[in-house]
């Protein structure tokens, strides 16, 4: 065949193919690789014929239980010589739905043969594989998944294009058994394939780490396998180069989680795994270990965000690798950004981690006192709150809290703003464990302070005192009210200030005592005259004292009609004020009141109503806002159209109707913004 001349061989082409045709599918092997041979040489003169002629008996031939293993041979032979040529035409029929267990097979074993020439046929035979390696015949299943491995390491360079959008098309697939099976190749590739995959690498990251939030659990289990595959095949010095990638992943993860959820904590399923951080964790430490000071802080800001999106369960057996590094780097001479970002991310640690950081107190006390001290703001103030924190971990606060008064004692304006937040939290958060003697210290230093000339100063004093009250002696409750009740008639309006602002935090750290104590009418008395008083700042806080006042008096004692119409008037006088700060102040108390105890509001809506109206129609905006949260509350709009009958006694039908409408929930927020300014 090879001497003669194209129209010679024509002319017996009868001839030559059936005898080609039935040779490829002998049953002695090294007939069937001469027949791949004659096939080759053949198809130089006559092109097309010799396919269309030969191919689709063999393939017919597959399908008979008897001559299929020497088909497939016989295929193989022809592809081994011709592969560009005769692929085409052999996987289309291999590839139907649902496929058989010989065509997964077969589809396998002519891969292996194809080699590179598969490139461009992969978005044939990939979907078709992955459907069958995640369908239900369990048969079939192996032998896809056989196939499918074939198929993805017989690849060279031309065809990790196609093969990664095959792959992605898979992962994005509404199918989850499809997603799944996607995974686990890309997972299969990465670790196995001999290819150069780094620039391939960061899409396949961001992808799997989205996939952790997968509604299908299965899913999430293999597309994290397949993340620590990707991970590891990529060179360690490479690693910081994705962190902003991965942060941004690991947001886009959380968005998606929190649209599954209706409030309450996130976290990422596959971050609830046993080994959860693992893939992740080499790629910021990495970057917080060798990077630039600003990879650094993105480590440290990124190590943060995952740290919040990991169950607390699966975060044990990283808190270890995680602080050390953590308290190692921000000893060292970075940039103020670089520590604030790992303040940050430790009191996160704190948070979550909890007693598995009791191996790190000392060093972390150690590290947080020292930045108490720091040339920046922002790394004093991340510290103090840290502080705070971890001396809920600690059983013996006393000697932190006389470091803490020491250093007080002997700081200027700004380091001595970050101790006071420190002292504030390990009062909060360990108050219990400071022994009386101490707590005697805090009390007799702090006195002094609630009329110092700074402000900042004066409310964190008083602050203190208000959270240190609970754990006082009667007398010495007894003697600060009564200094107190002196100091809020003083002509310095400094002290004025911080006499009511103290009353104000021992009524929302202690209302009990305060209430029950035979101050309390003399103390109603001086927050009264101070809504009078010519200082916006005393008039706002006396406004929120009272405020505390009602609320605890329409939770414990609302049936003392007098002394709540006393307490209630006095806030509602609050609303005729200049000041739009005032009145939102004493809006906020209403509205809370009216949450706690509905009816109790409910039957003083003769008093309550027309001046909501008023503030209804005010100039200023946030005070027409907190007005319709407390006409929402107040009416209890929600609660039936005969509420909104009711209200319209005193506001428009309008109004009335549009109020309705908001969730009775939608203000919560606000409401911590102002527990966070008032602490």
């Amino acid at each position: 065949m090879a001497s003669a001349g194209k129209s010679q061989l024509l002319s017996f082409m009868d001839e030559l193919i059936p005898t080609i045709r039935t040779a490829l599918c002998d049953s002695v092997p090294e007939v069937r690789e001469s027949a791949g041979l004659a096939f080759s040489t053949l198809y130089k003169s006559a092109g097309m014929q010799a396919i269309d002629e030969i191919v689709p008996t063999l393939l017919h031939a597959l399908e008979d239980d008897e001559t299929s293993d020497t088909a497939l041979d016989g295929l193989k032979q022809i592809l081994s010589v011709r592969t560009t040529a005769v692929l085409p035409h052999i996987l289309p029929k291999l590839v139907h739905r649902p496929l058989s267990a010989f065509n997964a097979h077969a589809l396998g074993a002519l891969a292996e043969v194809a080699g590179p020439g598969l490139n461009y046929h992969l978005g044939t035979i990939l979907p078709a594989l992955l459907s069958a390696m995640g369908g239900n015949d369990v048969d079939v299943q192996p032998l896809a998944k056989e196939a499918a491995e074939t198929s993805v390491l017989v690849i060279d360079e031309e065809g990790i294009e196609p093969l990664i959008s095959e792959l992605l098309k898979g992962v994005a697939d509404s199918e989850a058994s499809i997603r799944r099976s996607s995974s686990y190749l890309i997972g299969y590739f990465f670790k196995n394939s001999k290819l150069y995959l780094v620039d391939e690498a960061p899409n396949m990251i961001s992808t799997l780490i989205i996939l952790l939030s997968d509604t299908d659990s299965a899913t999430v289990a293999v597309a994290w396998e397949a993340l620590s595959m990707v991970v590891n095949s990529v060179p360690k010095e490479v690693l910081p180069s994705y962190i902003k990638l991965v942060r941004d992943a690991v947001s886009s993860a959380r968005d998606k989680e929190r649209r599954k959820k209706k409030g309450g904590p996130i976290v990422i399923p596959g971050f609830s795994l046993p080994k959860a951080l693992q893939p992740l964790l080499p790629i910021f430490l990495q970057g917080l270990i060798s990077g630039s000071a600003e990879l650094r802080e993105q480590a440290a800001l990124g190590l943060g965000e995952l740290i919040e999106v990991t169950s607390e369960q699966s975060l044990k057996q990283f808190v270890i690798p995680i602080t050390g590094p953590l308290i190692r780097i921000i000893g060292d001479r970075f940039p103020w950004q670089v520590k604030s970002a790992i303040l940050s991310t430790l009191s996160i640690m704190i948070r979550k981690g909890g007693i598995a950081l009791k191996p790190f107190l000392p060093q972390l006390q150690t590290t947080f006192i020292k930045c108490l001290q720091d040339n920046t703001r922002t790394v004093r103030s991340s510290a103090a709150l840290a502080l705070g924190k971890l001396s809920a971990l600690s059983s013996r606060v006393d000697p932190l809290v006389s470091d803490l008064l020491s250093s007080l004692q002997a700081s200027d304006s700004g380091v001595r703003e970050a101790i006071l937040t420190a002292l504030k939290g390990v009062v909060k958060h360990a108050g219990k464990s400071v022994s009386p003697a101490t707590r005697t210290r805090i009390y007799t230093l702090l006195k002094d302070l609630i009329h110092h000339d700074d402000d900042q100063v004066r409310m964190f004093a008083s602050s203190i005192l208000g959270v240190i009250s609970q754990y006082m002696e009667e007398s010495q409750l007894s003697d600060l009210l009564q200094e107190l009740l002196d100091l809020s008639s003083s002509s310095s309006g400094a002290d004025r200030h911080g006499a009511v602002l103290t009353l104000f935090s021992l009524l929302r750290h202690n209302p009990s005592t305060i209430f029950m104590s035979p101050e309390c009418p003399s103390i109603l008395l001086r927050l009264k005259s101070s809504l009078k008083d010519e200082k916006f700042p005393l008039r706002e806080t006396s406004t929120k004292a009272l405020g505390r006042l009602l609320l605890y008096q329409v939770q414990s004692d609302p049936l003392n009609t007098t002394a709540l119409l006393d307490v209630l008037s006095s806030v509602l006088s609050a609303l005729r004020d200049d000041s739009s700060e005032v009145k939102r102040r004493a809006l906020s108390a209403i509205k809370a009141a009216s949450k706690a105890n509905p009816s109790v509001i409910m039957t003083h809506l003769s008093l309550i109503g027309p001046a909501l109206a008023e503030c209804l129609k005010d100039s200023s905006t946030p005070v027409r806002l907190a007005a319709e949260r407390c006409a929402l509350h107040s009416f209890q709009l929600t609660k039936g159209t005969e509420n909104v009958q009711a209200a319209q006694k005193y506001i428009t039908g309008l109004d009335a109707r549009r109020i309705a409408k908001f969730t009775e929930h939608s203000d919560d927020s606000d409401e911590s913004e102002d527990e966070q300014a008032s602490s």
